[in-house]
């Protein structure tokens, strides 16, 4: 699903020149860039195949509304950087500005030469991720609140995140015309409790979380960074009617099979991904017992879970706690009456 995002820019000389100059010659000619984003995502494909019995009405809506502002092809900020081509490529020229629109126009005013160009939207309001380090281009990079806790966990994204980059060769009183298309560096999970299964026991306590996840983005060659993994905290999501639970996160991709992670761009089949030979990012459940004792269960995924990508997963609970699923790509481990380790504190 594409939508088109068009900021017309006229970019003029900063020194003597300006709109009111009678002598243009040393002007450059208007230069157009068109920037484009496009959501490439399967959020309808999964929900409509993950959740298409009559019973799943209510909990597809609920997720459909959660993530309504991460899924969106809306931009309610852009951050658009111009960096020097030769090393350190320290940025030159800078604009930020709310849109909270389909289209905008500016007129800034740029040297003619070449520049790295690399773009941002959406960061603005998004309470768990940073734009830093965007002084040199190569070290520009969005980067993940670090948590608390050990081990360590975080709060889900809380918008969508588009990334772009573009080398721009800018020529003195010559019309040109960009086009910069922005692409989704994030993506989503979501867990359904079927509460309806034969021998559900009644819970005391249900905590997820998702992990093996970067926990940094690489503007300039749209590379992600695993420094660290740490445990998303699922978001419960209320769900009106049903018998179905609902949490959801929402965090930069796992790791790829066989190559590093990048933004995926549109191909036949962009989230379709070979099985690794490890798990590459986990659900991780911690189930309290009306007996107070506690059942830790970890999803195992060995399939990637790209940017612009939204896997679904059901499961069951059994009255031991454990957690079982149809989804036979997914392994299951369970540990029963599972204790906190010493020097590891989950907040249960």
């Amino acid at each position: 699903m594409m939508r088109r995002l068009f900021g017309i820019f006229c970019m003029l000389f900063a020194a003597g020149c300006s709109l009111v100059d009678e002598d243009f010659s040393e002007c450059p000619d208007e230069l157009v860039i068109d920037y484009e984003m496009r959501l490439v995502t399967n959020v309808q494909t999964e929900i409509g195949t993950a959740l298409s019995l009559d019973a799943d009405v209510q909990v597809a809506g609920a997720l459909r509304n959660y993530l309504k502002d991460i899924f969106s092809d809306h931009a309610h900020d852009v951050d658009l950087s111009f960096y020097d081509v030769s090393a350190p490529m320290p940025v030159l020229e800078h604009f930020s500005d709310i849109i909270d629109a389909s289209q905008a126009s500016y007129t800034l005013h740029i040297p003619a030469r070449e520049y790295m160009h690399l773009a941002v939207a959406n960061i603005m309001d998004n309470t768990q991720v940073d734009l830093q380090d965007e002084g040199l281009c190569q070290t520009s990079r969005l980067l993940q609140h670090a948590g608390s806790g050990d081990p360590e966990v975080v709060a889900s994204h809380t918008t969508g995140l588009f990334t772009a980059r573009l080398p721009m060769n800018i020529l003195e009183n010559v019309s040109r015309t960009f086009n910069v298309n922005l692409y989704m560096a994030n993506c989503a999970t979501a867990l359904v409790v079927d509460n309806t299964a034969e021998g559900t026991p009644e819970i005391r306590d249900f905590k997820a979380f998702t992990t093996g996840f970067a926990n940094a983005f690489n503007i300039a060659d749209s590379t992600y960074v695993f420094e660290s993994q740490p445990l998303v905290k699922a978001d419960p999501i209320p769900v009106e009617g049903g018998a179905e639970s609902l949490y959801a996160t929402v965090q930069f991709p796992s790791r790829e099979p066989h190559s590093g992670t990048k933004v995926v761009i549109e191909t036949t089949d962009p989230f379709i991904s070979d099985n690794a030979e490890e798990t590459l990012w986990e659900w991780v459940v911690y189930i309290t017992l009306p007996d107070g004792s506690v059942t830790e269960n970890r999803l195992k995924f060995s399939q990637a879970l790209r940017a612009g990508q939204l896997r679904v997963i059901r499961v069951r609970i059994a009255p031991d706690g454990t957690l079982s699923t149809d989804d036979t790509s997914v392994g299951v481990s369970v540990t029963l009456d599972w204790k906190q380790g010493a020097s590891h504190e989950i907040p249960l």
